[in-house]
């Protein structure tokens, strides 16, 4: 796997680029055009205005904030119990001044910016997280990846595209290009002998791939690009080439990959089967 900017991985660096993201979100939110906030998104069911009240909870959420007790049973778009929570906490801000909003996310990323950068505090430092025990530095991933899909939602109702080659869209791409041997293999089912390569062309360029073997019955994904002296064995090779915003799109499961521009070297239909299988979002 290769990237240009690389991922953050040191603590500092994951806390600036969280902090990055978030303050993105908040300078969207602040300088919206008359009428962008009841924009829809492409994430089904929400608003521009609901975007920042999601992040906003994202952040009330991981605090050990208590879920709002609102009802969410009537929405289409809730599909199991971790989108119920996220939509009571949209729910909970529905009505409200979106500046309102972005005054209480300043108030959050104040707070954690607080607990992050306590003495002592190091990525390895345990904490509980959204889906349980996890660490800082597991934590502050999450997060990221989390507020810049989130930002690229907005970005992308608005028409302000940007943020595709800062720290938390490197971050966000390291995190696909870490699951692809297994997408590749599991979910996109390549039979073994193929291999399968995503590229991108930026802003945030990089290259990933993983071939196909079975093992004991099953089929795994084995890593390319590793830098290792490994030896690979002859392989049908499939490339896909693509920009940082088609990949994220679709890895964020909000565009269908019909409607982007994706360039395929190779079998077409195993470039289906990944590009169908990239989602990676809850």
């Amino acid at each position: 796997m290769s990237l240009h900017p690389p991922a953050p991985n040191e603590l500092g660096e994951l806390i600036d680029a969280y902090a990055q993201t978030v303050r993105s979100v908040i300078d969207l939110g602040r300088t919206l055009r008359p009428g962008d906030a009841e924009l829809a998104t492409d994430c089904p069911g929400w608003t521009v205005a609901d975007q920042l009240a999601h992040v906003v909870g994202g952040e009330a959420m991981v605090a050990g904030d208590e879920d709002p007790d609102v009802d969410v049973s009537g929405f289409a778009h809730v599909r199991h119990e971790f989108g119920a929570r996220h939509e009571k906490a949209v729910e909970a801000r529905r009505g409200r001044h979106v500046d309102e909003v972005v005054e209480e996310l300043e108030e959050r990323l104040d707070e954690r910016l607080a607990f992050y950068g306590r003495e002592g505090v190091t990525a390895e430092t345990p904490c509980d997280g959204p889906f349980g025990p996890t660490t800082i530095g597991g934590l502050l991933g999450l997060r990221i990846f989390d507020i810049w899909v989130h930002e690229q939602d907005i970005r992308e109702a608005i028409g302000r595209p940007g943020g595709l080659d800062t720290a938390a869209a490197a971050l966000s791409v390291s995190r696909v290009f870490a699951a692809v041997p297994r997408l590749v293999a599991r979910d996109a089912a390549v039979p073994p002998g193929h291999a399968v390569v995503l590229d991108l062309t930026g802003p945030t360029v990089g290259r990933v791939g993983a071939r196909v073997e079975e093992v004991d019955g099953k089929r795994v994904g084995i890593p390319l690009f590793t830098g290792g002296q490994e030896e690979h064995p002859d392989v049908v090779t499939t490339s896909l080439t693509m920009s940082t915003r088609v990949a994220m799109r679709l890895a964020a499961g909000r565009k269908d990959p019909a409607d982007l521009h994706v360039v395929v070297s190779g079998d077409e239909e195993i470039a289906e089967r990944v590009l169908h299988a990239l989602p990676m979002t809850p």
